[in-house]
């Protein structure tokens, strides 16, 4: 009897704490996963994007799902006509989480957004709104971070600006902008998902996938001479090749790699460095053109090689 007295009066308190929990800790999460893809769409126009949809006749234009890997992905897009233009805005959600919204052109119409409070003139400073009103949507803790390293320049051109291990990298060509920020550690810049891009000053992509993106390893425990013997062997296995329609011929590749490369490769949301070896065949049979190799640069397993053409 005292055992059913205690689960009858801890039931409750369970009970409570589980809903003081969904409360404070998840609001937003429980907020935004409620409502419906449509839903979801129009609160990223209005609260995220800013647009003044009473400036527009707003047509649902495609509203579909289906799941790519491990997210449950939601794609949403609407045509938005003015008297003065028409523009597409398409969002893409993933596990109920606004992960890109795009500004697309239709026709030759001009891209230029009736937003409720324009944004200002200043590149930098349009930056920074669109990532502060994103901020107060979703309470990304990524985006803190970019906004300080925003902080630390005057202006936004073809340059990197590090703050901690946060980089913001930015490159400019013929007014287009490309924006994103990456965490560097060891020297090698890892992706963390968030990016942003202006066309003539125009803020016309966003991007946040930050809340899936994640650093598999950091360690580079293969050297690049270790690599290159690996690389080596692995590279002369190749010994014949076969074209299609042509027959099958010797192959073998030069002793020494032409191209040895530490870089950054992600699969499935996961960062790890790799080493990216490439031989030059000797000589090249037809379109062939050499081997190509990747191996992790913490382990030293050959994730994948190639054959090359026209490399």
């Amino acid at each position: 009897m005292k055992t059913l007295e205690k689960i009858f009066l801890v039931a409750p308190l369970l009970l409570v704490v589980m809903f003081l929990f969904l409360v404070v800790v998840a609001p937003s999460t429980l907020q935004h996963s409620e409502l419906s893809a449509e839903e979801k769409a129009i609160a990223v126009m209005t609260d995220v994007i800013g647009l003044d949809l009473t400036k527009y006749n707003v047509e649902l234009y495609n509203n579909n799902s289906r799941f790519y890997g491990c997210l449950f992905r939601e794609y949403v897009d609407y045509n938005l006509e003015s008297n003065e233009s028409e523009m597409q805005v398409i969002i893409t959600f993933g596990n109920h989480t606004l992960t890109h919204w795009d500004l697309g052109y239709i026709d030759s119409s001009p891209l230029s957004p009736l937003y409720v409070e324009p944004l200002p003139n200043n590149t930098l400073d349009a930056v920074k709104e669109t990532l502060q009103r994103y901020h107060a949507y979703s309470q990304a803790s990524i985006v803190e971070e970019a906004l300080n390293v925003l902080d630390t320049v005057t202006e936004l051109k073809t340059m990197n600006a590090t703050l901690g291990d946060l980089k913001m990298r930015v490159t400019e060509s013929d007014g287009l902008m490309a924006i994103d920020w990456v965490r560097t550690i060891n020297g090698l810049d890892f992706p963390t998902g968030l990016g942003i891009s202006l066309n003539n000053g125009v803020i016309e992509g966003f991007a946040d996938q930050s809340s899936f993106f994640k650093i598999g390893s950091v360690d580079v425990n293969i050297s690049r001479e270790e690599a290159v013997r690996i690389a080596r062997e692995e590279a002369k296995t190749y010994s014949t090749v076969t074209l299609w329609g042509i027959g099958t011929f010797r192959f073998r590749v030069k002793e020494e790699p032409s191209i040895v490369r530490l870089q950054v490769g992600t699969g499935n949301f996961t960062s790890y460095p790799y080493w990216n070896v490439w031989f030059a065949a000797n000589p090249e049979v037809h379109s062939v053109t050499g081997v190509e190799v990747h191996m992790q640069a913490d382990t030293g397993e050959i994730t994948h090689s190639r054959i090359t053409q026209g490399f």
